[in-house]
């Protein structure tokens, strides 16, 4: 029986979108929150824009927690970002990314307790991949990318970094005892996941929406055991 969700996470979970016809962000219609509203659960998205570990812990504080109520956790992209302006600025010094990776972990791991201590059913939701070739073209613009690319030995090393991130989310749902749902997966699955990202290499376009939007309805379908697996 359709129930609430309640959404913590990033411009992802809210839908965003580059239109390289408008050169700019808009927001997808078609995404899995409507499809979902569709379905007849209860939605309350409180993901942001830029959102990480840090604000979903920040919103969890404040929020309702309702027993009972399905809390996806989706973060780790924003989390995982460098600056790099000051990257490129200086290739030969060490860089951390927003949140360093063991704080990532340990914020994480503290976020889904706290929310089974609430008698909530927390769910951890993997990052998408990144499409590293177009990712360094987009941080790059109006920076030194020699620079850049000096500092990561290679651009394809973008995917490699962002990745740990996903890689220490599923720890933080093995430590916590806490169930996933592996949207990353559903992309990697894809013959050629770069087909459903935007140009700048790290959110879905609209057909990247609509394959979210598929799965998640698919497994809410079988309600929270089947949400709540590796899909």
């Amino acid at each position: 029986m359709p129930g609430l969700i309640t959404i913590l996470g990033d411009s992802i979970a809210r839908g965003l979108m580059y239109d390289e016809n408008a050169s700019r962000y808009t927001l997808c219609r078609d995404t899995f929150a409507s499809a979902l509203m569709g379905k007849g659960y209860s939605l309350k998205n409180l993901a942001r824009v830029g959102g990480t570990v840090d604000n979903a812990m920040e919103l969890f504080e404040k929020m309702d927690k309702q027993p009972g109520t399905l809390l996806a956790v989706e973060v780790g992209g924003n989390d995982s970002a460098l600056n790099w302006e000051e990257v490129a600025e200086q290739p030969n010094v060490n860089h951390e990314a927003k949140v360093p990776l063991n704080q990532f972990g340990e914020k994480l791991r503290l976020l889904l307790s706290r929310a089974a201590d609430c008698a909530m059913r927390p769910i951890v939701v993997t990052p998408l991949p990144v499409v590293a070739d177009r990712y360094m073209k987009w941080i790059s613009r109006g920076l030194d990318a020699k620079a850049i690319e000096a500092y990561l030995g290679s651009y394809e090393y973008i995917y490699r970094w962002q990745e740990r991130y996903a890689l220490e989310a599923l720890k933080a749902a093995r430590h916590t005892d806490c169930p996933v749902f592996d949207l990353r997966s559903v992309f990697l699955s894809q013959r050629n996941f770069a087909r459903l990202m935007c140009e700048d290499g790290i959110h879905p376009n609209a057909d990247g929406y609509r394959l979210i939007s598929q799965a998640v309805v698919n497994a809410a379908q079988g309600g929270y055991a089947a949400l709540a697996a590796n899909v």
